[in-house]
């Protein structure tokens, strides 16, 4: 009984070829594209909530704003700034809590630079203190990050950003121990860093900009000790929340701003700040999926048009069958078999294209004709697969079955009647 089904169906459909092949290539583009796009959607989310787990939740990082109430004789709107005294006050009153400081300053900014190879350019320079490459999650790809020795003696020495690597030398040339010019100031390049997790940027872009000790800044610019940012890393994550406005609180008081004058710190808490991207992400791949399978179903629209369009056509074969035996469940079954031809053969041939173009983008990616990407090689996972096909099956189904459903259960002489 299958194989008749089955053959009818190749039969009527061969009939109605152009047809047939019309809708059927819509069904296959929309595979393919769903499967091409699930493929890379896959990469960034996945690859995204797995870079947010390696986030450093027990960091806080805090700048200052205009304070918002008096306190002390000074009155609202008075701008005030952390210095380096305040990494050392916190680490002596909080040793049992605080297992590291930092600071940056985002001073001198965007500067005149003139690399070895004698080329002028412009960049945006900050300084930072040790231990912040960790913290930021950089990752040196040559030489080292800025260290206590660079700060103590306030060396002038720098770290390029790769992107600037790549723009000023590239090709492999060694740029460590390298002079460069910054303002009027010369400075040797002791590394060179990358960024290892992009959703860390409290500073910018540190790939494009160059690093300095900030002792140094801090004497060639005279920042008088004043920073753009503090942070700080907790040994614990019990009362996690609580330490931390204890923290701020003491900042607060050290600085005479109002203790409750929460509008007056801007910190921000990788714990939180995780949290937040783990949502987002998670939410975006729910979207992402509510928008293939809306992609699929237009797809499979046009099969659900043909077949109307197929049933309308036979109502006289509809009326013969019924008028001599036949069940309204045997009309049925005979146009979602066809609707089924259609849908599932189509959509296997958009996902064998599919995995086609996949494989073939990671063999270029392998042999370095394409660059990587930034989280691994593009694949299409087993669920999204079978989640797609039983989507193309059970809407195959019903693309045939609600037009043959109404027309069987119509009278005989009404199907003759209509002829």
């Amino acid at each position: 009984m299958e194989d008749y089904l089955f053959n009818d169906a190749m039969i009527v459909l061969k009939r109605n070829r152009t047809r047939t092949l019309l809708s059927g290539c819509a069904v296959a583009g929309g595979m393919f594209i769903l499967l091409i796009s699930l493929a890379g959607f896959n990469i960034f989310i996945n690859g995204s909530i797995g870079e947010i787990s390696k986030l450093s939740t027990e960091t806080v990082v805090v700048n200052t704003l205009p304070t918002t109430m008096n306190c002390s004789g000074f009155g609202p709107g008075r701008l005030w700034n952390f210095d380096m005294k305040d990494l050392n006050s916190i680490q002596s009153e909080f040793s049992g809590t605080i297992v590291g400081t930092y600071a940056a300053s985002l001073t001198p900014g965007l500067q005149t630079v003139r690399s070895g190879n004698c080329n002028t350019d412009y960049a945006n320079v900050m300084s930072m203190t040790p231990g912040l490459d960790s913290v930021m999650q950089m990752s040196m790809v040559k030489g080292r990050f800025i260290d206590e020795i660079d700060m103590n003696r306030k060396r002038k020495v720098c770290v390029l950003g790769l992107d600037l690597y790549n723009k000023w030398f590239g090709d492999g040339e060694e740029a460590c121990g390298q002079d460069i010019r910054i303002g009027d100031v010369m400075y040797t390049i002791v590394g060179v860093l990358k960024k290892d997790n992009p959703f860390v940027a409290p500073f910018g872009n540190e790939q494009n900009s160059i690093v300095l000790p900030y002792s140094t800044t801090d004497a060639v610019y005279g920042l008088q000790g004043t920073l753009s940012f503090l942070g700080f890393s907790l040994k614990v994550t019990e009362g996690y929340e609580q330490r931390t406005e204890e923290i701020l609180r003491y900042l607060r008081q050290i600085h005479k701003v109002n203790p409750d004058d929460s509008f007056a710190l801007e910190a921000v808490g990788m714990q939180e700040y995780a949290q937040m991207l783990d949502i987002l992400f998670r939410g975006t791949k729910v979207l992402i999926w509510v928008i293939f399978i809306g992609i699929i179903i237009s797809s499979l629209l046009g099969v659900f048009g043909i077949m109307i369009l197929s049933v309308r056509e036979r109502k006289s074969e509809i009326a013969v069958r019924l008028s001599v035996g036949a069940e309204p469940r045997d009309i049925i079954r005979q146009f979602v078999h066809e609707s089924l031809v259609i849908s599932v053969s189509f959509s296997l041939i958009g996902l064998f294209v599919a995995e086609l173009v996949i494989v073939t983008m990671r063999f270029l990616i392998r042999s370095g004709i394409m660059s990587d990407p930034l989280y691994g090689m593009p694949q299409l996972s087993f669920f999204g697969i079978l989640s797609v096909m039983v989507i193309v099956i059970a809407g195959g189904v019903l693309s045939g079955y609600f037009p043959a459903r109404k027309m069987a259960s119509k009278e005989i002489s009404e199907l003759f009647y209509d002829i």
